[in-house]
Protein backbone atom coordinates (compact mmCIF):
# COMPACT_ATOMS: atom_id res chain seq x y z
CA UNK A 1 0.00 0.00 0.00
CA UNK A 2 1.33 3.47 -0.90
CA UNK A 3 2.80 5.38 2.05
CA UNK A 4 2.39 2.23 4.15
CA UNK A 5 5.36 2.87 6.41
CA UNK A 6 4.38 6.50 6.97
CA UNK A 7 0.84 5.42 7.85
CA UNK A 8 2.15 2.97 10.43
CA UNK A 9 4.44 5.59 11.98
CA UNK A 10 1.60 8.10 12.30
CA UNK A 11 -0.74 5.41 13.64
CA UNK A 12 1.94 4.36 16.14
CA UNK A 13 2.17 7.92 17.43
CA UNK A 14 -1.61 8.04 17.77
CA UNK A 15 -1.68 4.68 19.57
CA UNK A 16 0.99 5.81 22.01
CA UNK A 17 -1.03 8.98 22.64
CA UNK A 18 -4.17 6.96 23.36
CA UNK A 19 -2.28 4.47 25.55
CA UNK A 20 -0.62 7.33 27.43
CA UNK A 21 -4.00 8.82 28.30
CA UNK A 22 -5.42 5.40 29.14
CA UNK A 23 -2.62 4.81 31.64
CA UNK A 24 -2.91 8.30 33.12
CA UNK A 25 -6.62 7.83 33.81
CA UNK A 26 -7.06 4.12 34.47
CA UNK A 27 -4.12 3.59 36.86
CA UNK A 28 -6.60 4.58 39.59
CA UNK A 29 -8.51 1.35 38.92
CA UNK A 30 -5.67 -0.73 40.33
CA UNK A 31 -3.94 1.31 43.01
CA UNK A 32 -6.49 3.88 44.21
CA UNK A 33 -7.65 1.73 47.11
CA UNK A 34 -4.08 0.82 48.13
CA UNK A 35 -3.02 4.48 48.17
CA UNK A 36 -6.19 5.51 49.98
CA UNK A 37 -5.60 2.86 52.64
CA UNK A 38 -1.94 3.95 53.03
CA UNK A 39 -0.69 0.50 51.98
CA UNK A 40 1.64 2.07 49.43
CA UNK A 41 2.89 5.52 48.52
CA UNK A 42 1.83 7.38 45.40
CA UNK A 43 5.32 7.00 43.89
CA UNK A 44 5.41 3.26 44.57
CA UNK A 45 1.91 2.83 43.14
CA UNK A 46 2.87 4.60 39.92
CA UNK A 47 6.02 2.49 39.49
CA UNK A 48 4.42 -0.90 40.17
CA UNK A 49 1.28 -0.10 38.18
CA UNK A 50 3.37 0.88 35.15
CA UNK A 51 5.36 -2.35 35.26
CA UNK A 52 2.35 -4.64 35.78
CA UNK A 53 0.31 -2.94 33.06
CA UNK A 54 3.23 -3.34 30.64
CA UNK A 55 3.55 -7.05 31.47
CA UNK A 56 -0.17 -7.63 31.10
CA UNK A 57 -0.28 -5.83 27.77
CA UNK A 58 2.67 -7.71 26.30
CA UNK A 59 1.83 -11.19 27.62
CA UNK A 60 -1.90 -11.47 26.86
CA UNK A 61 -2.96 -8.07 25.57
CA UNK A 62 -3.63 -9.16 22.01
CA UNK A 63 -6.74 -11.19 22.75
CA UNK A 64 -9.19 -8.28 22.98
CA UNK A 65 -7.94 -6.23 20.04
CA UNK A 66 -9.50 -8.42 17.38
CA UNK A 67 -13.00 -7.89 18.82
CA UNK A 68 -12.64 -4.13 18.49
CA UNK A 69 -11.19 -4.35 14.97
CA UNK A 70 -13.69 -6.76 13.39
CA UNK A 71 -16.20 -7.30 16.22
CA UNK A 72 -17.79 -3.93 16.95
CA UNK A 73 -17.56 -2.74 13.33
CA UNK A 74 -17.57 -4.32 9.86
CA UNK A 75 -14.54 -2.91 7.98
CA UNK A 76 -15.86 -3.99 4.58
CA UNK A 77 -18.77 -1.55 4.94
CA UNK A 78 -16.40 1.44 4.92
CA UNK A 79 -16.12 1.20 1.16
CA UNK A 80 -12.43 1.90 0.69
CA UNK A 81 -9.18 1.28 2.58
CA UNK A 82 -8.52 5.03 2.59
CA UNK A 83 -11.77 5.82 4.41
CA UNK A 84 -11.15 3.00 6.88
CA UNK A 85 -7.62 4.19 7.68
CA UNK A 86 -8.78 7.79 8.18
CA UNK A 87 -11.55 6.54 10.43
CA UNK A 88 -9.06 4.65 12.61
CA UNK A 89 -6.80 7.73 12.82
CA UNK A 90 -9.80 9.75 13.92
CA UNK A 91 -10.66 7.18 16.59
CA UNK A 92 -7.15 7.27 18.03
CA UNK A 93 -6.88 11.04 18.22
CA UNK A 94 -10.44 11.78 19.36
CA UNK A 95 -10.66 9.06 22.03
CA UNK A 96 -7.21 9.92 23.34
CA UNK A 97 -8.04 13.62 23.56
CA UNK A 98 -11.26 12.95 25.44
CA UNK A 99 -9.54 10.75 28.02
CA UNK A 100 -6.74 13.31 28.42
CA UNK A 101 -9.19 16.13 29.14
CA UNK A 102 -11.01 13.90 31.65
CA UNK A 103 -7.72 13.14 33.37
CA UNK A 104 -6.93 16.84 33.81
CA UNK A 105 -10.41 17.17 35.32
CA UNK A 106 -9.50 14.29 37.70
CA UNK A 107 -12.50 12.24 36.49
CA UNK A 108 -12.15 8.43 36.20
CA UNK A 109 -13.78 7.97 32.79
CA UNK A 110 -13.79 4.67 30.94
CA UNK A 111 -11.39 4.40 28.04
CA UNK A 112 -13.57 1.52 26.85
CA UNK A 113 -16.51 3.94 26.59
CA UNK A 114 -14.31 6.40 24.75
CA UNK A 115 -12.99 3.96 22.15
CA UNK A 116 -16.37 2.27 21.59
CA UNK A 117 -18.13 5.64 21.28
CA UNK A 118 -15.53 6.78 18.76
CA UNK A 119 -15.83 3.57 16.75
CA UNK A 120 -19.62 3.74 16.66
CA UNK A 121 -19.73 7.41 15.68
CA UNK A 122 -17.25 7.19 12.84
CA UNK A 123 -18.67 3.87 11.59
CA UNK A 124 -22.19 5.26 11.30
CA UNK A 125 -20.91 8.19 9.25
CA UNK A 126 -18.41 6.28 7.12
CA UNK A 127 -20.27 2.99 6.61
CA UNK A 128 -23.87 3.42 7.71
CA UNK A 129 -25.90 1.25 10.07
CA UNK A 130 -24.61 -1.95 8.43
CA UNK A 131 -21.08 -1.15 9.62
CA UNK A 132 -21.99 -1.67 13.32
CA UNK A 133 -22.46 -5.17 14.74
CA UNK A 134 -25.44 -4.65 17.02
CA UNK A 135 -25.11 -7.98 18.88
CA UNK A 136 -21.54 -7.26 19.96
CA UNK A 137 -22.41 -3.67 20.81
CA UNK A 138 -25.35 -4.72 23.01
CA UNK A 139 -23.13 -7.21 24.86
CA UNK A 140 -20.60 -4.47 25.56
CA UNK A 141 -23.27 -2.05 26.79
CA UNK A 142 -24.73 -4.73 29.05
CA UNK A 143 -21.29 -5.31 30.57
CA UNK A 144 -21.06 -1.63 31.51
CA UNK A 145 -24.06 -2.10 33.80
CA UNK A 146 -23.16 -5.56 35.05
CA UNK A 147 -19.53 -4.95 36.05
CA UNK A 148 -20.01 -2.21 38.70
CA UNK A 149 -23.00 -4.00 40.24
CA UNK A 150 -21.16 -7.32 40.36
CA UNK A 151 -17.95 -5.80 41.72
CA UNK A 152 -19.88 -3.71 44.26
CA UNK A 153 -21.86 -6.70 45.52
CA UNK A 154 -18.73 -8.84 45.75
CA UNK A 155 -16.80 -6.11 47.55
CA UNK A 156 -19.64 -5.48 50.01
CA UNK A 157 -19.95 -9.20 50.69
CA UNK A 158 -16.21 -9.71 51.19
CA UNK A 159 -15.83 -6.67 53.44
CA UNK A 160 -18.85 -7.74 55.50
CA UNK A 161 -17.35 -11.22 55.80
CA UNK A 162 -14.03 -9.77 57.02
CA UNK A 163 -15.80 -7.65 59.61
CA UNK A 164 -18.11 -10.41 60.90
CA UNK A 165 -15.88 -13.48 60.66
CA UNK A 166 -12.38 -12.08 61.21
CA UNK A 167 -12.56 -8.79 63.11
CA UNK A 168 -15.63 -9.24 65.34
CA UNK A 169 -15.31 -10.97 68.71
CA UNK A 170 -11.57 -10.57 69.22
CA UNK A 171 -8.58 -12.70 68.14
CA UNK A 172 -8.58 -11.50 64.48
CA UNK A 173 -5.15 -12.98 63.72
CA UNK A 174 -6.27 -16.45 64.74
CA UNK A 175 -9.29 -16.22 62.47
CA UNK A 176 -7.24 -14.60 59.73
CA UNK A 177 -4.85 -17.54 59.61
CA UNK A 178 -7.81 -19.83 58.98
CA UNK A 179 -9.91 -17.90 56.45
CA UNK A 180 -7.50 -15.80 54.39
CA UNK A 181 -5.55 -18.63 52.70
CA UNK A 182 -8.71 -19.85 51.01
CA UNK A 183 -9.42 -16.38 49.59
CA UNK A 184 -5.86 -15.93 48.39
CA UNK A 185 -5.71 -19.41 46.90
CA UNK A 186 -8.76 -18.63 44.78
CA UNK A 187 -7.07 -15.42 43.64
CA UNK A 188 -3.92 -17.29 42.65
CA UNK A 189 -5.88 -19.97 40.82
CA UNK A 190 -7.96 -17.47 38.83
CA UNK A 191 -4.87 -15.46 37.94
CA UNK A 192 -2.95 -18.50 36.69
CA UNK A 193 -6.02 -19.68 34.82
CA UNK A 194 -6.36 -16.40 32.94
CA UNK A 195 -2.71 -16.62 31.98
CA UNK A 196 -3.26 -20.12 30.63
CA UNK A 197 -6.49 -19.17 28.86
CA UNK A 198 -5.09 -16.04 27.27
CA UNK A 199 -1.52 -17.13 26.64
CA UNK A 200 -0.15 -17.21 23.12
CA UNK A 201 1.11 -20.72 23.97
CA UNK A 202 -2.03 -22.43 22.73
CA UNK A 203 -0.88 -25.92 23.68
CA UNK A 204 -1.20 -24.99 27.36
CA UNK A 205 -4.68 -23.52 27.19
CA UNK A 206 -7.57 -25.39 28.83
CA UNK A 207 -9.85 -26.36 25.95
CA UNK A 208 -12.99 -27.13 27.94
CA UNK A 209 -14.83 -26.33 31.17
CA UNK A 210 -13.92 -29.84 32.40
CA UNK A 211 -10.20 -29.15 32.04
CA UNK A 212 -10.63 -25.83 33.88
CA UNK A 213 -12.43 -27.62 36.72
CA UNK A 214 -9.66 -30.20 37.06
CA UNK A 215 -7.03 -27.46 37.04
CA UNK A 216 -8.81 -25.54 39.81
CA UNK A 217 -9.34 -28.73 41.84
CA UNK A 218 -5.61 -29.47 41.78
CA UNK A 219 -4.31 -25.94 42.27
CA UNK A 220 -6.66 -24.67 44.98
CA UNK A 221 -5.71 -27.10 47.80
CA UNK A 222 -2.01 -26.72 47.03
CA UNK A 223 -2.16 -22.92 46.89
CA UNK A 224 -4.19 -22.86 50.13
CA UNK A 225 -1.57 -24.88 52.02
CA UNK A 226 1.30 -22.76 50.70
CA UNK A 227 -0.36 -19.44 51.55
CA UNK A 228 -1.46 -20.71 54.96
CA UNK A 229 2.11 -21.71 55.78
CA UNK A 230 3.51 -18.37 54.68
CA UNK A 231 0.89 -16.47 56.64
CA UNK A 232 1.47 -18.53 59.79
CA UNK A 233 5.24 -17.97 59.70
CA UNK A 234 4.85 -14.25 59.00
CA UNK A 235 2.38 -13.70 61.83
CA UNK A 236 4.04 -15.66 64.67
CA UNK A 237 5.38 -12.57 66.43
CA UNK A 238 2.36 -10.31 65.87
CA UNK A 239 -0.09 -9.51 68.64
CA UNK A 240 -3.62 -10.75 68.10
CA UNK A 241 -5.17 -7.30 67.55
CA UNK A 242 -7.13 -5.46 64.87
CA UNK A 243 -4.05 -3.33 64.13
CA UNK A 244 -1.95 -6.45 63.51
CA UNK A 245 -4.60 -7.86 61.19
CA UNK A 246 -4.76 -4.58 59.29
CA UNK A 247 -0.98 -4.70 58.89
CA UNK A 248 -1.32 -8.09 57.16
CA UNK A 249 -3.99 -6.75 54.83
CA UNK A 250 -1.82 -3.70 54.13
CA UNK A 251 0.91 -5.95 52.73
CA UNK A 252 -1.57 -8.12 50.85
CA UNK A 253 -2.98 -5.06 49.10
CA UNK A 254 0.23 -4.57 47.15
CA UNK A 255 -0.27 -8.01 45.60
CA UNK A 256 -3.98 -7.62 44.87
CA UNK A 257 -3.44 -4.15 43.41
CA UNK A 258 -0.74 -5.56 41.15
CA UNK A 259 -3.23 -8.23 40.11
CA UNK A 260 -5.70 -5.52 39.09
CA UNK A 261 -2.98 -3.61 37.22
CA UNK A 262 -1.95 -6.72 35.27
CA UNK A 263 -5.58 -7.43 34.33
CA UNK A 264 -6.02 -3.83 33.22
CA UNK A 265 -2.97 -3.94 30.96
CA UNK A 266 -4.09 -7.24 29.47
CA UNK A 267 -7.58 -5.97 28.65
CA UNK A 268 -7.52 -2.21 28.21
CA UNK A 269 -4.42 -2.07 26.02
CA UNK A 270 -6.79 -3.03 23.19
CA UNK A 271 -8.46 0.36 23.55
CA UNK A 272 -5.23 1.97 22.42
CA UNK A 273 -3.75 -0.49 19.96
CA UNK A 274 -6.81 -1.79 18.08
CA UNK A 275 -6.91 1.17 15.63
CA UNK A 276 -3.17 0.96 14.87
CA UNK A 277 -3.56 -2.80 14.57
CA UNK A 278 -6.36 -2.21 12.05
CA UNK A 279 -4.12 0.11 10.03
CA UNK A 280 -1.29 -2.44 10.23
CA UNK A 281 -3.64 -5.04 8.75
CA UNK A 282 -4.59 -2.76 5.84
CA UNK A 283 -0.91 -2.08 5.11
CA UNK A 284 0.02 -5.77 5.43
CA UNK A 285 -2.80 -6.75 3.09
CA UNK A 286 -1.68 -4.19 0.47
CA UNK A 287 -4.80 -2.09 0.80
CA UNK A 288 -7.39 -4.81 1.45
CA UNK A 289 -9.88 -4.40 4.28
CA UNK A 290 -9.45 -6.84 7.20
CA UNK A 291 -11.87 -9.66 7.89
CA UNK A 292 -12.35 -11.92 10.91
CA UNK A 293 -10.52 -14.78 9.20
CA UNK A 294 -7.53 -12.60 8.29
CA UNK A 295 -7.34 -11.18 11.82
CA UNK A 296 -7.24 -14.70 13.25
CA UNK A 297 -4.52 -15.70 10.78
CA UNK A 298 -2.22 -12.69 11.13
CA UNK A 299 -2.54 -11.97 14.85
CA UNK A 300 -1.28 -8.94 16.75
CA UNK A 301 2.46 -8.26 16.24
CA UNK A 302 4.62 -7.98 19.37
CA UNK A 303 5.78 -4.45 18.59
CA UNK A 304 2.18 -3.21 18.69
CA UNK A 305 1.65 -4.77 22.14
CA UNK A 306 4.90 -3.28 23.43
CA UNK A 307 3.95 0.11 22.02
CA UNK A 308 0.60 0.05 23.82
CA UNK A 309 2.07 -1.23 27.08
CA UNK A 310 4.84 1.38 27.03
CA UNK A 311 2.33 4.14 26.37
CA UNK A 312 0.21 3.02 29.33
CA UNK A 313 3.25 2.87 31.61
CA UNK A 314 4.38 6.36 30.53
CA UNK A 315 0.93 7.83 31.13
CA UNK A 316 0.84 6.28 34.59
CA UNK A 317 4.22 7.80 35.46
CA UNK A 318 3.34 11.27 34.16
CA UNK A 319 -0.27 11.90 35.19
CA UNK A 320 -1.61 8.85 37.03
CA UNK A 321 -1.58 10.55 40.41
CA UNK A 322 -4.49 12.88 39.52
CA UNK A 323 -7.28 10.31 39.20
CA UNK A 324 -5.82 8.11 41.95
CA UNK A 325 -6.58 10.89 44.42
CA UNK A 326 -10.21 11.14 43.26
CA UNK A 327 -10.96 7.45 43.82
CA UNK A 328 -8.65 6.93 46.81
CA UNK A 329 -9.63 9.92 48.91
CA UNK A 330 -12.96 11.43 47.88
CA UNK A 331 -15.65 8.80 47.20
CA UNK A 332 -15.40 7.03 50.56
CA UNK A 333 -12.90 6.50 53.38
CA UNK A 334 -10.78 3.41 52.71
CA UNK A 335 -8.85 1.33 55.25
CA UNK A 336 -6.78 -1.75 54.47
CA UNK A 337 -9.67 -4.16 54.98
CA UNK A 338 -11.80 -2.19 52.52
CA UNK A 339 -8.86 -1.82 50.15
CA UNK A 340 -8.26 -5.55 50.01
CA UNK A 341 -11.97 -6.15 49.38
CA UNK A 342 -12.03 -3.55 46.59
CA UNK A 343 -8.94 -4.91 44.82
CA UNK A 344 -9.96 -8.54 45.07
CA UNK A 345 -13.51 -7.84 43.86
CA UNK A 346 -12.56 -5.53 40.98
CA UNK A 347 -9.84 -7.87 39.71
CA UNK A 348 -11.97 -10.99 40.02
CA UNK A 349 -14.85 -9.30 38.21
CA UNK A 350 -12.63 -8.28 35.29
CA UNK A 351 -10.79 -11.58 35.08
CA UNK A 352 -13.90 -13.75 35.40
CA UNK A 353 -15.67 -11.73 32.73
CA UNK A 354 -12.64 -12.12 30.46
CA UNK A 355 -12.74 -15.89 30.89
CA UNK A 356 -16.40 -15.83 29.87
CA UNK A 357 -15.67 -13.60 26.88
CA UNK A 358 -17.61 -10.68 28.36
CA UNK A 359 -16.02 -7.25 27.78
CA UNK A 360 -16.14 -5.11 30.93
CA UNK A 361 -14.88 -1.72 32.04
CA UNK A 362 -12.16 -1.86 34.68
CA UNK A 363 -13.14 1.70 35.66
CA UNK A 364 -16.69 0.57 36.38
CA UNK A 365 -15.50 -2.46 38.35
CA UNK A 366 -13.13 -0.41 40.51
CA UNK A 367 -15.65 2.34 41.24
CA UNK A 368 -18.45 -0.16 41.94
CA UNK A 369 -16.20 -2.08 44.35
CA UNK A 370 -15.29 1.10 46.24
CA UNK A 371 -18.96 2.08 46.54
CA UNK A 372 -19.79 -1.45 47.73
CA UNK A 373 -17.50 -1.15 50.76
CA UNK A 374 -18.85 2.35 51.47
CA UNK A 375 -22.39 0.99 51.63
CA UNK A 376 -21.40 -1.14 54.60
CA UNK A 377 -21.12 2.05 56.66
CA UNK A 378 -24.48 3.47 55.60
CA UNK A 379 -23.43 7.09 55.02
CA UNK A 380 -19.91 6.27 53.86
CA UNK A 381 -20.33 7.27 50.18
CA UNK A 382 -20.04 10.75 48.67
CA UNK A 383 -23.11 10.39 46.43
CA UNK A 384 -22.67 13.83 44.89
CA UNK A 385 -19.19 12.99 43.58
CA UNK A 386 -20.38 9.55 42.50
CA UNK A 387 -23.25 11.14 40.56
CA UNK A 388 -20.76 13.40 38.80
CA UNK A 389 -18.71 10.36 37.79
CA UNK A 390 -21.81 8.50 36.53
CA UNK A 391 -22.84 11.46 34.39
CA UNK A 392 -19.33 11.52 32.92
CA UNK A 393 -19.62 7.83 32.04
CA UNK A 394 -22.94 8.39 30.28
CA UNK A 395 -21.68 11.39 28.32
CA UNK A 396 -18.43 9.71 27.27
CA UNK A 397 -19.93 7.63 24.44
CA UNK A 398 -21.76 10.42 22.55
CA UNK A 399 -19.06 13.00 23.29
CA UNK A 400 -16.24 10.79 22.01
CA UNK A 401 -18.37 9.81 19.01
CA UNK A 402 -19.12 13.42 18.04
CA UNK A 403 -15.47 14.46 18.37
CA UNK A 404 -14.43 11.53 16.19
CA UNK A 405 -17.02 12.29 13.52
CA UNK A 406 -15.91 15.92 13.31
CA UNK A 407 -12.27 14.94 13.02
CA UNK A 408 -13.00 12.26 10.42
CA UNK A 409 -15.00 14.62 8.22
CA UNK A 410 -12.20 17.18 8.39
CA UNK A 411 -9.56 14.62 7.43
CA UNK A 412 -11.78 13.23 4.68
CA UNK A 413 -12.23 16.68 3.16
CA UNK A 414 -8.46 17.11 3.01
CA UNK A 415 -7.24 13.66 1.96
CA UNK A 416 -10.10 11.96 0.08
Amino acid sequence: MEYGFLLLVLAGVGAFFMAFNNGANDVANSFASAVGAKAISMQQAVLIAGLMNLLGAVLIGGNVSAKLVVGVVNPVEFGSPGAYVLAMFSVLLAAGTFVLLSTFASLPVSSSHSIVGSLIGVSLVAGGLESVNSDVLLAIIASWFISPILAGAMSLGLYSFIERRILAGGKPMERLRFFLPFILAITVAVFVLILMKGSTLKQYRPSSAWEMFLFMAVLLPYATLVVQGLLRSAALELEDTREAAEGVFRKLQVGTSSYVAFAHGANDVANAISPVYAIFLVVSLNGALPTEALVAEIGVPLWVLILGGAGIATGIAALGHRVIRTLSEKITRIDNFKGFSVDFSAATTVVSASLLGLPVSSTHAATGAIVGTGLREGKGVDWRLLGKILVTWILTVPAAGLITVGLFLALKAVFL
